[in-house]
């Protein structure tokens, strides 16, 4: 196990212990709160609103009339995307602030197009700006990932590395009580899942997969977030399984499988001479096999004591 108290780009205090120490590790979220009652909340189906599971239509008007009538809604809603079919969706982008809470039940398959295209942001599906929800269900969401791969800078060594950089395909930016539980993540165009800027989460029985050889496919990135538990999860990609970056605290990664990838990582930190911190870092319970490294702490100045 390893425990972080702090760690700067410069000087970090690290140590490791075989016991998990009662006032370092993440604290229990105080959301997310137990799953919805399903028995009282409205449902939306996204076929409801015409998504078409045809191979290939965009559906994004379709999911985006879905959440803006869940989002409106003053009762707890939840948005169904059915079993046995598959949605293509560009990009989207799922806003809060929500009148009530909400959540996104995924049974089917959620993916990108197979080819290169401006995607705003560089970021595939972001749900941004809500509170108390939840996502899973069983379900798959595919980035599609292997035409950008291909045009990576890393296989393609001609290339310009700024030039048409691959998305990010999961994206929670400034949520809070938030649970993502029950899903498979796979052939992200870069990385998998990213938390950023939010607060009390747990990610739970995840499957996140892409291809040893895919560049820069993280497959859980965490940045400035605080209060987040990683548990119960196999995490195989090309890049970190978990990363932990800048201004994140009380982060526990607990009874993950990880591997192939490049282990499990805080950083890189102190990029261009600034000061960047994390704190309260635990990580226990995780198997690693064909990993290139364990638990790393990656700065980019001198040393790190």
């Amino acid at each position: 196990m390893l425990c972080c108290s702090s760690c700067y780009g410069r000087k970090c205090r690290c140590r490791t212990s075989r016991h998990s120490p009662k006032t370092r590790h993440a604290k229990t979220p105080a959301g997310p709160r137990p799953l919805n009652d399903y028995t009282k909340e409205q449902v939306l189906n996204v076929q409801d609103f015409g998504a078409k599971a045809d191979g290939k239509s965009d559906n994004f008007q379709a999911f985006k009339k879905a959440w803006d009538k869940a989002c409106a809604s003053l009762v707890s809603t939840k948005i169904l995307v059915p079993k046995d079919k598959t949605y293509y969706v560009k990009h989207i982008n799922f806003t809060g602030p929500c009148r009530s809470s909400i959540s996104m039940e995924i049974q089917g398959t959620v993916r990108s197009f197979p080819e290169m295209y401006d995607i705003p942001r560089r970021l595939w599906i972001m749900f941004e700006d809500v509170r108390n929800m939840d996502v899973f269900g069983g379900g798959t969401i595919d980035g599609n990932g292997e035409v950008w791969w291909a045009n990576s800078c890393k296989i393609k060594k001609t290339k310009p590395c700024q030039s048409q950089s691959a998305p990010t395909a999961l994206t929670f930016k400034n949520c809070t009580n938030l649970r993502v539980s029950n899903l498979k993540l796979v052939n992200a165009q870069q990385m998998q899942v990213n938390f950023q800027d939010c607060n009390d989460v747990e990610a739970s029985k995840l499957l996140v997969v892409a291809p040893a050889e895919s560049p820069n496919t993280d497959g859980i990135h965490i940045t400035r977030t605080t209060n987040i538990n990683v548990l119960d999860s196999e995490i195989r990609t090309g890049d970190d399984c978990v990363s932990i970056v800048n201004g994140s605290r009380n982060v526990e990664v607990r009874n993950i499988v990880c591997g192939p990838g490049h282990g499990i990582s805080i950083g890189s930190l102190g990029e261009d001479n600034s000061e960047h911190y994390v704190s309260d870092i635990s990580v226990k319970g995780v198997k690693m096999t064909g990993t290139t490294n364990g638990v790393r702490i990656k700065t980019w100045q001198e040393y790190c004591k």
